[in-house]
């Protein structure tokens, strides 16, 4: 086995050792530079031939986390520390999409959390959804991170791609008893995490649209939104352009598709209806991730939206790698075509008999773009007289 090769096993074997971030990562080499220092003065000799001036500036990016260090050793270090960070979090991210086996950390510390997995509607289990009323997971209002629940003697975690304010609006309005979530089966712990104390206030939106659903059967509606490439000679005094600009840059946010279509299924129509947002935030780890709204209803064709009852509405991630990345970016579900499968995929989280318009909600907390979740909402679902009412008599 040459250097490189050691090195590279060695970065990666490590990042798969336990989920890292930066503050871990940096603990665990700090355990390894006390405890097995042969090996690593020998990733750090392998990584000195590699620098770059990029290297050398980490440590402004990332902090001093190796003070007894200096000069290349410090920067090769450095620059160890962040590929075990990355490539831990690429690593533990996919596999959390696994789908659910007695072979999981969660299912070997708890095995009748098994049984408490979503029924499909054949009776076999939903290898992705757990009850949520099984794990007794409890959100605390305007903590979108709040991502742990207390389960017997152990803490799990809800995926960390569910901002926790969705299960809460569900939670409120619903109860718990047809909520099933993504729990990751990889994470399990006797220690509670810090409690992040990042706020968030979602303003729901005015719940009209259209005054009764009407798509004719076996065809379908789209719509789609992009974020456009302003420069900042572009955005100077324009408030709603510095949000698109902020989004685009600094977040990686592209586009958002929808479609919706109504289908004959004998006797009956089959409403449904997909939303995917994308987003280039993970681009750099080779992924981009595909923020996806699923809903389906049946018999609601002519029906006053406000009455429109689902039979599911669902959130899923989907990531996309390698070659299917462009192809999805050059698709769009707006032609009510098949496009190009996602790499990995899972649901988040599934609420079963809830109303039409809690979309509207959903979508504004779920989705990264506030500008075209607003410039949908506006142009989609334009006030009927009922809403001009109202605004009259507020007026």
């Amino acid at each position: 086995m040459d250097d490189l090769e050691f090195y590279e096993q060695c970065i990666q074997r490590y990042a798969e050792s336990q989920r890292l971030d930066l503050a871990g990562a940096a603990a665990f080499l700090q355990d390894k530079l006390q405890n097995e220092p042969d090996v690593l003065n020998q990733l750090i000799s392998v990584r000195k031939q590699m620098l770059t001036p990029e290297d050398h500036n980490l440590v402004h990016i990332v902090g001093n986390n190796f003070p007894t260090l200096i000069g290349d050793e410090h920067s090769a270090l450095t620059s160890i520390l962040v590929e075990i960070f990355k490539a831990s979090r690429i690593y533990h991210q996919v596999k959390s999409f696994e789908g659910y086996n007695p072979s999981q950390p969660i299912f070997q510390a708890h095995p009748e959390l098994f049984d408490k997995l979503r029924k499909k509607s054949n009776g076999n289990p939903d290898l992705e959804l757990i009850r949520l009323d099984a794990v007794g997971y409890k959100p605390i209002p305007n903590l979108p991170k709040h991502k742990t629940c207390k389960y017997k003697d152990s803490f799990l975690h809800i995926d960390s791609y569910l901002n926790s304010m969705v299960p809460s609006y569900f939670i409120q309005k619903y109860g718990t008893e047809k909520l099933y979530i993504r729990v990751d089966p990889y994470t399990v712990s006797k220690k509670a995490p810090p409690l992040s104390l990042e706020e968030e206030f979602i303003q729901p939106p005015n719940p009209y649209w259209i005054e009764r659903l009407i798509i004719h059967p076996d065809q379908h509606e789209g719509s789609e939104l992009f974020l456009p490439q302003y420069t900042v000679d572009d955005i100077q005094e324009d408030e709603w352009k510095r949000k698109q600009w902020w989004e685009y840059q600094i977040s990686g946010i592209r586009k958002l598709q929808i479609v919706a279509t109504m289908k004959n299924e004998g006797n009956r129509k089959h409403f449904s209806m997909s939303l995917e947002e994308l987003s280039e935030e993970s681009i750099n780890d080779g992924m981009l991730i595909g923020r996806m709204i699923h809903l389906d209803a049946m018999d609601s064709y002519d029906t006053e939206f406000d009455q429109v009852r689902l039979n599911h509405l669902d959130l899923a991630i989907n990531i996309y790698t390698e070659d299917s990345i462009e192809k999805r970016m050059n698709s769009t579900l707006t032609k009510g075509k098949r496009i190009t499968d996602a790499t990995y995929r899972t649901h988040l989280i599934r609420a079963d008999d809830i109303m039409f318009s809690d979309l509207l909600v959903i979508a504004q907390i779920f989705f990264q773009s506030k500008t075209m979740i607003k410039e949908w909402i506006d142009s989609q679902f334009q006030f009927g007289s009922v809403g001009a009412e109202t605004d009259n008599k507020e007026a």
